[in-house]
Protein backbone atom coordinates (compact mmCIF):
# COMPACT_ATOMS: atom_id res chain seq x y z
CA UNK A 1 0.00 0.00 0.00
CA UNK A 2 2.68 2.52 -0.07
CA UNK A 3 1.81 4.04 -3.20
CA UNK A 4 -1.29 4.93 -1.62
CA UNK A 5 -1.84 8.65 0.13
CA UNK A 6 -3.53 7.73 3.50
CA UNK A 7 -5.02 11.01 4.66
CA UNK A 8 -5.86 11.94 1.18
CA UNK A 9 -7.88 9.28 0.25
CA UNK A 10 -9.49 9.19 3.43
CA UNK A 11 -10.29 12.82 2.89
CA UNK A 12 -11.85 12.31 -0.43
CA UNK A 13 -13.79 9.57 0.86
CA UNK A 14 -15.58 11.27 3.34
CA UNK A 15 -16.18 13.70 1.63
CA UNK A 16 -17.68 11.73 -1.38
CA UNK A 17 -19.51 9.82 1.94
CA UNK A 18 -20.76 13.52 2.68
CA UNK A 19 -22.14 14.41 -0.77
CA UNK A 20 -23.49 10.62 -1.44
CA UNK A 21 -25.07 9.65 1.59
CA UNK A 22 -28.18 12.04 2.86
CA UNK A 23 -27.77 10.29 6.38
CA UNK A 24 -24.74 10.77 6.75
CA UNK A 25 -24.86 14.56 5.25
CA UNK A 26 -27.81 15.53 8.20
CA UNK A 27 -25.51 13.67 10.73
CA UNK A 28 -22.83 15.97 9.68
CA UNK A 29 -25.01 19.17 9.42
CA UNK A 30 -26.60 18.60 12.65
CA UNK A 31 -23.03 19.00 14.28
CA UNK A 32 -22.29 22.28 11.39
CA UNK A 33 -19.79 19.59 10.20
CA UNK A 34 -18.65 20.10 6.23
CA UNK A 35 -15.32 18.05 5.60
CA UNK A 36 -14.37 19.73 2.52
CA UNK A 37 -14.45 22.47 5.04
CA UNK A 38 -12.90 21.19 8.05
CA UNK A 39 -10.81 18.29 7.38
CA UNK A 40 -7.68 19.11 6.00
CA UNK A 41 -4.62 17.26 8.48
CA UNK A 42 -4.18 14.33 9.84
CA UNK A 43 -5.40 16.20 13.37
CA UNK A 44 -8.46 16.95 12.10
CA UNK A 45 -9.58 13.34 12.04
CA UNK A 46 -10.22 13.14 15.94
CA UNK A 47 -13.48 15.53 14.84
CA UNK A 48 -14.85 13.41 11.82
CA UNK A 49 -18.12 12.39 12.76
CA UNK A 50 -19.18 8.94 13.01
CA UNK A 51 -22.13 6.44 12.77
CA UNK A 52 -22.97 3.55 14.78
CA UNK A 53 -23.09 0.21 13.97
CA UNK A 54 -26.13 -0.16 16.68
CA UNK A 55 -27.47 1.91 13.25
CA UNK A 56 -26.78 -0.62 10.82
CA UNK A 57 -28.45 -3.42 12.89
CA UNK A 58 -31.74 -4.90 11.16
CA UNK A 59 -33.54 -3.87 13.80
CA UNK A 60 -32.85 -0.11 13.41
CA UNK A 61 -34.13 -0.22 9.48
CA UNK A 62 -31.91 2.01 8.46
CA UNK A 63 -29.27 0.12 6.73
CA UNK A 64 -30.70 0.68 3.28
CA UNK A 65 -30.39 5.18 4.26
CA UNK A 66 -26.83 4.21 5.10
CA UNK A 67 -26.16 3.15 1.16
CA UNK A 68 -24.17 5.31 -0.73
CA UNK A 69 -25.65 4.49 -4.00
CA UNK A 70 -28.94 3.50 -4.73
CA UNK A 71 -30.16 0.33 -3.76
CA UNK A 72 -30.84 -0.94 -7.18
CA UNK A 73 -27.04 -0.84 -8.18
CA UNK A 74 -26.44 -2.79 -5.27
CA UNK A 75 -25.26 -6.37 -5.58
CA UNK A 76 -25.57 -7.85 -1.94
CA UNK A 77 -26.38 -7.07 1.78
CA UNK A 78 -23.50 -8.69 4.13
CA UNK A 79 -25.04 -9.43 7.10
CA UNK A 80 -22.92 -9.96 10.76
CA UNK A 81 -22.95 -13.98 12.14
CA UNK A 82 -25.29 -12.19 15.15
CA UNK A 83 -25.53 -13.75 18.70
CA UNK A 84 -28.40 -11.62 19.10
CA UNK A 85 -30.82 -12.35 16.33
CA UNK A 86 -30.03 -8.85 15.45
CA UNK A 87 -27.39 -9.22 12.26
CA UNK A 88 -25.66 -6.14 10.96
CA UNK A 89 -26.23 -5.39 7.30
CA UNK A 90 -24.35 -3.79 5.64
CA UNK A 91 -24.67 -3.10 1.07
CA UNK A 92 -21.25 -4.08 -0.72
CA UNK A 93 -20.30 -4.43 -4.33
CA UNK A 94 -17.59 -6.59 -5.74
CA UNK A 95 -14.85 -3.70 -6.12
CA UNK A 96 -15.33 -2.68 -2.22
CA UNK A 97 -14.74 -6.54 -1.42
CA UNK A 98 -11.33 -6.65 -3.74
CA UNK A 99 -10.34 -3.54 -2.04
CA UNK A 100 -10.80 -5.60 1.51
CA UNK A 101 -8.95 -8.78 -0.08
CA UNK A 102 -5.76 -6.34 -1.29
CA UNK A 103 -5.71 -4.84 2.03
CA UNK A 104 -5.36 -8.86 3.50
CA UNK A 105 -2.94 -9.30 0.96
CA UNK A 106 -0.68 -6.45 2.08
CA UNK A 107 -1.23 -8.00 5.76
CA UNK A 108 -0.56 -11.50 4.42
CA UNK A 109 3.32 -10.88 3.40
CA UNK A 110 3.87 -9.41 6.71
CA UNK A 111 2.33 -11.80 8.67
CA UNK A 112 1.88 -15.32 6.65
CA UNK A 113 4.51 -17.54 6.01
CA UNK A 114 4.38 -20.54 3.57
CA UNK A 115 2.02 -23.39 4.28
CA UNK A 116 2.22 -26.60 2.89
CA UNK A 117 -0.92 -28.04 4.77
CA UNK A 118 -4.53 -25.43 5.78
CA UNK A 119 -7.23 -26.09 8.38
CA UNK A 120 -9.88 -24.42 9.82
CA UNK A 121 -12.99 -23.98 11.69
CA UNK A 122 -14.83 -22.77 9.00
CA UNK A 123 -17.02 -23.63 6.64
CA UNK A 124 -16.08 -24.03 2.79
CA UNK A 125 -16.60 -20.49 1.29
CA UNK A 126 -19.65 -21.10 -0.80
CA UNK A 127 -21.24 -22.45 2.08
CA UNK A 128 -21.15 -20.20 4.90
CA UNK A 129 -21.86 -17.00 2.04
CA UNK A 130 -24.97 -18.63 1.55
CA UNK A 131 -25.91 -19.93 5.23
CA UNK A 132 -29.53 -18.30 6.20
CA UNK A 133 -29.56 -16.20 2.60
CA UNK A 134 -32.91 -14.02 2.25
CA UNK A 135 -33.87 -11.29 0.58
CA UNK A 136 -34.20 -7.96 1.73
CA UNK A 137 -34.69 -4.78 -0.67
CA UNK A 138 -34.91 -7.58 -3.59
CA UNK A 139 -31.16 -7.88 -2.79
CA UNK A 140 -30.05 -11.28 -1.11
CA UNK A 141 -28.03 -11.06 1.91
CA UNK A 142 -25.01 -13.14 2.42
CA UNK A 143 -22.74 -13.72 5.34
CA UNK A 144 -20.07 -11.38 5.72
CA UNK A 145 -17.40 -13.77 7.12
CA UNK A 146 -18.72 -15.75 4.27
CA UNK A 147 -17.40 -13.32 1.87
CA UNK A 148 -14.28 -12.89 3.40
CA UNK A 149 -13.46 -16.63 3.52
CA UNK A 150 -14.44 -16.30 -0.43
CA UNK A 151 -11.22 -13.67 -0.28
CA UNK A 152 -8.50 -15.83 1.45
CA UNK A 153 -6.02 -17.29 -0.25
CA UNK A 154 -6.85 -20.84 0.55
CA UNK A 155 -5.49 -23.51 -0.79
CA UNK A 156 -6.99 -25.95 -3.02
CA UNK A 157 -6.71 -28.74 -0.60
CA UNK A 158 -7.74 -26.91 2.80
CA UNK A 159 -9.79 -28.45 5.36
CA UNK A 160 -12.63 -26.73 6.14
CA UNK A 161 -14.11 -28.56 9.17
CA UNK A 162 -17.17 -27.11 9.80
CA UNK A 163 -20.00 -29.03 7.83
CA UNK A 164 -23.51 -28.21 7.08
CA UNK A 165 -26.07 -30.48 9.89
CA UNK A 166 -29.73 -29.28 10.41
CA UNK A 167 -29.42 -25.97 8.98
CA UNK A 168 -25.95 -25.28 11.08
CA UNK A 169 -22.48 -26.93 11.15
CA UNK A 170 -21.21 -28.97 13.58
CA UNK A 171 -17.53 -29.96 13.51
CA UNK A 172 -16.20 -32.64 11.99
CA UNK A 173 -13.77 -34.18 15.01
CA UNK A 174 -12.60 -37.12 13.26
CA UNK A 175 -11.30 -35.26 10.55
CA UNK A 176 -9.16 -32.58 12.55
CA UNK A 177 -8.32 -35.70 15.49
CA UNK A 178 -6.53 -36.94 11.49
CA UNK A 179 -5.12 -34.23 10.83
CA UNK A 180 -3.18 -33.16 13.82
CA UNK A 181 -2.09 -37.00 14.16
CA UNK A 182 -0.77 -37.24 10.64
CA UNK A 183 1.63 -33.95 11.05
CA UNK A 184 2.67 -35.28 14.48
CA UNK A 185 6.33 -34.82 15.28
CA UNK A 186 6.29 -33.98 11.21
CA UNK A 187 7.66 -30.07 11.57
CA UNK A 188 5.65 -29.50 8.49
CA UNK A 189 4.33 -26.04 7.44
CA UNK A 190 0.77 -25.83 8.39
CA UNK A 191 -2.04 -23.40 9.07
CA UNK A 192 -4.45 -24.09 11.88
CA UNK A 193 -7.33 -21.70 12.53
CA UNK A 194 -11.01 -20.50 12.42
CA UNK A 195 -13.60 -19.69 15.05
CA UNK A 196 -12.13 -19.25 18.05
CA UNK A 197 -14.76 -20.39 20.53
CA UNK A 198 -15.29 -23.80 18.20
CA UNK A 199 -11.25 -24.74 17.78
CA UNK A 200 -10.69 -23.77 21.87
CA UNK A 201 -14.23 -26.29 22.47
CA UNK A 202 -12.38 -29.03 20.09
CA UNK A 203 -9.15 -28.53 21.70
CA UNK A 204 -10.45 -29.55 25.31
CA UNK A 205 -13.05 -32.18 24.08
CA UNK A 206 -9.87 -33.85 22.28
CA UNK A 207 -7.86 -33.45 25.60
CA UNK A 208 -9.94 -35.80 27.39
CA UNK A 209 -9.76 -38.51 24.05
CA UNK A 210 -6.06 -38.27 23.18
CA UNK A 211 -2.55 -37.39 24.43
CA UNK A 212 -1.13 -33.82 23.02
CA UNK A 213 0.75 -33.79 19.55
CA UNK A 214 3.68 -32.05 18.34
CA UNK A 215 3.05 -29.98 15.66
CA UNK A 216 6.48 -27.76 16.01
CA UNK A 217 8.17 -24.65 15.38
CA UNK A 218 6.48 -24.20 11.52
CA UNK A 219 2.88 -24.11 12.53
CA UNK A 220 0.73 -20.83 12.92
CA UNK A 221 -2.25 -20.38 15.09
CA UNK A 222 -4.54 -17.78 13.51
CA UNK A 223 -8.14 -17.27 15.04
CA UNK A 224 -10.65 -14.44 13.74
CA UNK A 225 -14.17 -13.70 13.72
CA UNK A 226 -14.35 -12.79 17.75
CA UNK A 227 -16.24 -14.96 20.09
CA UNK A 228 -14.14 -14.66 23.11
CA UNK A 229 -16.92 -14.12 24.87
CA UNK A 230 -17.57 -17.90 23.81
CA UNK A 231 -20.12 -17.10 21.85
CA UNK A 232 -20.16 -16.93 17.99
CA UNK A 233 -23.39 -16.74 15.82
CA UNK A 234 -25.45 -19.58 17.35
CA UNK A 235 -22.41 -21.09 19.10
CA UNK A 236 -22.26 -20.54 23.16
CA UNK A 237 -19.92 -22.58 24.57
CA UNK A 238 -21.15 -21.46 28.01
CA UNK A 239 -18.15 -19.17 29.25
CA UNK A 240 -15.55 -16.46 28.62
CA UNK A 241 -12.30 -17.65 26.95
CA UNK A 242 -9.27 -16.15 28.27
CA UNK A 243 -6.75 -14.64 25.82
CA UNK A 244 -3.93 -16.39 27.78
CA UNK A 245 -5.63 -19.46 28.82
CA UNK A 246 -6.20 -20.66 24.84
CA UNK A 247 -2.63 -19.72 23.84
CA UNK A 248 -1.23 -21.70 26.43
CA UNK A 249 -3.85 -24.59 26.32
CA UNK A 250 -3.96 -25.13 22.52
CA UNK A 251 0.17 -24.41 22.49
CA UNK A 252 0.64 -27.21 25.11
CA UNK A 253 -1.99 -29.49 23.43
CA UNK A 254 -0.94 -29.05 19.89
CA UNK A 255 2.80 -28.35 20.61
CA UNK A 256 2.75 -24.99 18.47
CA UNK A 257 5.47 -22.77 20.31
CA UNK A 258 2.70 -19.35 22.38
CA UNK A 259 4.75 -16.76 19.95
CA UNK A 260 3.20 -18.55 16.65
CA UNK A 261 -0.75 -17.11 17.60
CA UNK A 262 -1.93 -14.59 15.95
CA UNK A 263 -5.83 -13.13 15.93
CA UNK A 264 -7.30 -11.15 13.49
CA UNK A 265 -10.17 -8.41 14.14
CA UNK A 266 -12.69 -7.01 12.39
CA UNK A 267 -16.46 -6.37 12.22
CA UNK A 268 -18.96 -6.09 9.44
CA UNK A 269 -18.94 -2.37 9.02
CA UNK A 270 -15.31 -2.43 8.31
CA UNK A 271 -13.33 -2.82 5.53
CA UNK A 272 -9.57 -3.55 6.80
CA UNK A 273 -8.32 -6.10 9.09
CA UNK A 274 -6.18 -5.35 12.28
CA UNK A 275 -4.35 -8.40 13.12
CA UNK A 276 -2.14 -9.31 16.37
CA UNK A 277 0.52 -11.21 17.93
CA UNK A 278 0.50 -12.75 21.08
CA UNK A 279 2.71 -11.49 23.55
CA UNK A 280 4.10 -13.71 27.20
CA UNK A 281 4.74 -10.57 28.37
CA UNK A 282 1.33 -8.65 28.43
CA UNK A 283 -0.52 -12.15 28.44
CA UNK A 284 -2.62 -10.75 25.25
CA UNK A 285 -2.91 -10.18 22.11
CA UNK A 286 -1.40 -7.17 20.77
CA UNK A 287 -2.79 -5.21 17.40
CA UNK A 288 -0.88 -3.33 15.23
CA UNK A 289 -2.96 -0.48 13.21
CA UNK A 290 -2.00 -1.23 9.82
CA UNK A 291 -0.83 2.22 7.67
CA UNK A 292 -3.72 1.70 5.16
CA UNK A 293 -6.51 2.51 8.05
CA UNK A 294 -6.43 4.27 11.41
CA UNK A 295 -8.31 3.93 14.64
CA UNK A 296 -9.77 6.11 17.56
CA UNK A 297 -9.93 5.43 21.25
CA UNK A 298 -13.10 7.28 22.73
CA UNK A 299 -13.87 8.21 26.32
CA UNK A 300 -17.25 5.56 26.72
CA UNK A 301 -19.17 8.73 28.63
CA UNK A 302 -17.68 11.66 26.99
CA UNK A 303 -16.72 10.64 23.35
CA UNK A 304 -13.91 12.56 23.43
CA UNK A 305 -10.58 10.90 22.04
CA UNK A 306 -7.73 9.35 24.15
CA UNK A 307 -4.60 9.03 23.61
CA UNK A 308 -2.49 7.77 26.54
CA UNK A 309 -0.94 4.04 27.37
CA UNK A 310 -3.61 2.23 29.05
CA UNK A 311 -6.51 4.55 28.20
CA UNK A 312 -9.89 2.15 27.35
CA UNK A 313 -12.62 3.37 25.44
CA UNK A 314 -14.53 2.81 22.28
CA UNK A 315 -13.16 1.86 19.24
CA UNK A 316 -13.57 4.15 16.12
CA UNK A 317 -12.51 3.07 12.11
CA UNK A 318 -11.48 5.50 9.87
CA UNK A 319 -11.77 3.56 6.43
CA UNK A 320 -10.24 5.24 3.30
CA UNK A 321 -10.49 2.14 1.01
CA UNK A 322 -13.47 -0.23 0.05
CA UNK A 323 -16.45 1.79 1.38
CA UNK A 324 -17.68 2.80 -1.86
CA UNK A 325 -20.77 1.29 -1.49
CA UNK A 326 -21.90 2.61 2.12
CA UNK A 327 -21.30 5.24 4.29
CA UNK A 328 -18.62 2.95 6.16
CA UNK A 329 -15.70 5.82 6.36
CA UNK A 330 -15.92 6.65 9.85
CA UNK A 331 -17.62 4.29 12.54
CA UNK A 332 -17.68 3.65 15.95
CA UNK A 333 -18.16 0.13 17.22
CA UNK A 334 -19.57 -1.13 20.53
CA UNK A 335 -16.33 -2.73 21.32
CA UNK A 336 -13.37 -1.51 24.20
CA UNK A 337 -10.08 -1.27 23.29
CA UNK A 338 -7.31 -0.16 25.22
CA UNK A 339 -3.74 1.93 23.98
CA UNK A 340 -0.72 -0.27 24.66
CA UNK A 341 0.95 2.21 22.25
CA UNK A 342 -0.09 5.36 19.76
CA UNK A 343 3.05 4.48 17.39
CA UNK A 344 5.01 1.66 18.05
CA UNK A 345 4.48 -2.07 19.13
CA UNK A 346 6.35 -2.74 22.83
CA UNK A 347 6.75 -6.64 22.03
CA UNK A 348 7.96 -6.67 18.33
CA UNK A 349 8.64 -3.23 17.32
CA UNK A 350 7.32 -2.74 14.65
CA UNK A 351 6.05 1.06 13.92
CA UNK A 352 2.34 1.45 14.14
CA UNK A 353 -0.54 2.02 16.83
CA UNK A 354 -0.87 -0.89 18.85
CA UNK A 355 -4.11 -1.80 20.96
CA UNK A 356 -5.73 -4.43 22.81
CA UNK A 357 -9.04 -5.79 22.42
CA UNK A 358 -10.77 -6.29 25.62
CA UNK A 359 -14.17 -7.09 24.91
CA UNK A 360 -17.65 -5.63 24.03
CA UNK A 361 -19.66 -3.45 26.34
CA UNK A 362 -22.45 -5.68 28.38
CA UNK A 363 -25.09 -5.27 30.74
CA UNK A 364 -26.55 -2.03 32.02
CA UNK A 365 -23.82 -0.04 30.30
CA UNK A 366 -24.53 -1.90 26.83
CA UNK A 367 -27.92 -1.02 27.05
CA UNK A 368 -26.94 2.74 27.50
CA UNK A 369 -24.58 2.18 25.00
CA UNK A 370 -27.08 2.38 21.79
CA UNK A 371 -28.27 6.02 22.83
CA UNK A 372 -24.55 7.08 23.43
CA UNK A 373 -23.33 5.86 19.83
CA UNK A 374 -26.07 7.39 18.13
CA UNK A 375 -24.02 10.61 19.21
CA UNK A 376 -21.11 11.92 16.21
CA UNK A 377 -17.54 12.57 17.09
CA UNK A 378 -18.74 16.03 17.83
CA UNK A 379 -16.23 18.60 16.65
CA UNK A 380 -14.34 21.11 19.17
Amino acid sequence: MSEYNYFKDFRSNVINQYEQCNAYKLLCDNESYNPSRDLNTEEDINHVPFIATTLFKKSSGLYSNLLRINTKNLEKWTVSSSTSGDPSVVGRNLPDLLKIQELMRCDKKTLRPRFDYECVFYPEPEVMRMHNSENLCDKPTESYIGNLLDLFDFGKDTLFLLKPFEGNFQVDIDEFEKFITNHNNKEDYLLVGGSTPIFYNTIEYLMDKMEPVNLGKNVLIHTGGGGWDGRKGSVNIGNKIERWRFVETVSRFLGVPEENFIDSYSFTENSFVITGHYSKKHKDYLFHVPSWGRLIIRDVKTLNPLNKVGNKGFIQVLNAYGTDTFAGASVLVDDIGEIVSTKECPDCGKDEMTIKIVGRVKGAEAKGCGATLNVSGGKK
